[in-house]
């Protein structure tokens, strides 16, 4: 029996760290799903572990190992974030340093594009390459009885002398079923929150995969998607609405792109969970009225959507499958069933101007979006925006040279701010966030400060979110 300790790594600011992303959270965090499905792995495996939220809790490095050193864990493992990616695993050896005779392994999207630059990081012994679950068992083993790194499928490494390895890659998990739940009781749930959304929350994972191929994104594993039944995703939320949570998030890259296993999950939904409120990820295309309908009276208050522009030859260009008119039919579906939509922009593609970021927040405020989420666009190791050679180089453990200097980047950041600007100090939608000022006053004042307090920084050093 090993002990092995889960952690969501410390860092200087409020991060959301996921395997196929990470934000900054200036007003939102949600559970640590990827860290609480391998605490409930290894505990059914009968070995011992421990998840510490870091973030959450607002802890340090030292903090963290002074919590564990009696404990004495044989391997701590986290998730890393994208470009905080360095950061991480300093943190990651500081915590590895802190606790003698302990072992690391850090898992993530960048580990896995670049397993021998992670796995030469001197906080980092081991790297899980993709879906970590079935790695880390075998991992778990081996540094329990020293047995042979090399066989295991999925593992990068390094030996004693330092040289690093990597191993043949793994193959996905084909029975997503056959994992247990996360553990939501792993976590203090009252450090969570969905803006604008009751707490306690939970999060479910109900697919992985992504089958489209827009040519900046990072996909949750692949284009290959894996469902969960519709009877295992009944059990965990019964679970979940068992401890009491009522409000669920849902983090699939994209909700409904089977319609037919959607209708089936939001019938039982309505059937047995009928107090149960969920938000989701998903794509206009994949949402149309009638389903924004059963999704409603199934509980779904919000959507997140990825419309990234409202110029139609960046929508092209970026391999969306979307136009214009299929956001707007989408939108006015989903508003029309009473769902709050929310909706992701991209600013800073080559040669947009401020005339064309003005024309793009028109364009969201033209549908009625209840909220959008403005970011740079960014060059990721691995998606088809670099192959097409605009980048995306690892560069520093965690770096990504998106093409241009420092200047560049501060004009990047001139237009998110323009975007924001442009949507939400609009009056017509300050007047009408009214109500949820009124229900949700913390919420709304923390979204405010936080919103404002960047807007009003001359120089920002990231982006909003």
């Amino acid at each position: 029996m090993s002990r092995v300790l889960l952690v969501n790594l410390p860092h200087s600011e409020r991060v959301q760290r996921r395997w196929v992303a990470s934000y900054y959270a200036p007003n939102f965090l949600i559970p640590p799903v990827e860290l609480m499905g391998l605490v409930s792995l290894l505990r059914e495996r009968g070995d011992e572990a421990a998840l510490v939220d870091a973030i959450a809790e607002e802890l340090d490095s030292a903090a963290v190992a002074a919590r564990f050193r009696r404990w004495e864990p044989d391997l701590v493992v986290g998730l890393s974030g994208f470009r905080i990616l360095a950061e991480d695993l300093d943190a990651l050896g500081a915590v590895r340093d802190g606790l003698p005779g302990c072992r690391s392994a850090i898992f993530g999207y960048l580990p896995t594009r670049a397993p021998d630059v992670v796995a030469a990081h001197r906080g980092v012994d081991y790297v899980l390459r993709g879906e970590p679950e079935e790695t880390l068992c075998e991992l778990v083993d081996a540094v329990a009885t020293g047995g042979d790194l090399a066989t295991i499928r999925g593992l990068a490494w390094k030996d004693d002398g330092g040289a690093v390895h990597v191993n043949d890659e793994r193959p996905r998990v084909a029975d997503l079923d056959a994992l247990p739940f996360p553990d939501h009781g792993a976590v203090d749930l009252s450090h969570y929150n969905e803006s604008f959304v009751p707490r306690p929350i939970g999060v479910v994972t109900s697919a992985r995969g992504c089958p489209y191929d827009c040519s900046f994104c990072v996909r949750a594993y692949g284009r290959q998607i894996v469902y969960r039944s519709v009877d295992s995703l009944m059990d965990e939320l019964s679970e979940l609405r068992a401890r009491g949570i009522r409000n669920v998030r849902f983090l699939d890259d994209t909700f409904t792109v089977d319609r037919k296993r959607t209708e089936q999950l939001c019938e039982r939904m309505t059937a047995e969970l009928p107090d149960l409120r969920w938000t989701c990820l998903t794509r206009l295309d994949r949402l149309d009225a009638p389903l924004a309908r059963k999704m409603a009276a199934a509980g779904c208050r919000r959507v997140y959507v990825g419309i990234e522009s409202g110029n139609a030859e960046r929508l092209e260009a970026w391999g969306k499958g979307l136009n214009r008119e299929q956001i707007r039919a989408g939108v006015r579906g989903a508003r029309r069933a009473g769902i709050e939509v929310s909706g992701f922009f991209i600013v800073g593609a080559p040669g947009e101007t401020p005339e064309e970021t003005r024309a793009s927040a028109d364009f969201a405020a033209s549908m009625g979006l209840d909220w959008v989420i403005a970011t740079r666009l960014q060059y990721w190791p691995g998606t088809r925006l670099t192959r097409d050679g605009h980048g995306g180089v690892l560069m520093d453990l965690g770096e990504v040279e998106p093409g241009a200097g420092p200047e560049h980047d501060e004009a990047l950041y001139d237009l998110e701010r323009l975007f924001y600007r442009r949507f939400y100090l609009r009056p017509r939608w300050l007047a009408g966030r009214v109500r949820h000022a009124l229900r949700s006053p913390r919420d709304s004042a923390m979204g405010a400060v936080s919103l404002g307090r960047w807007l009003a920084h001359r120089t920002p050093s990231r982006d909003f979110i």
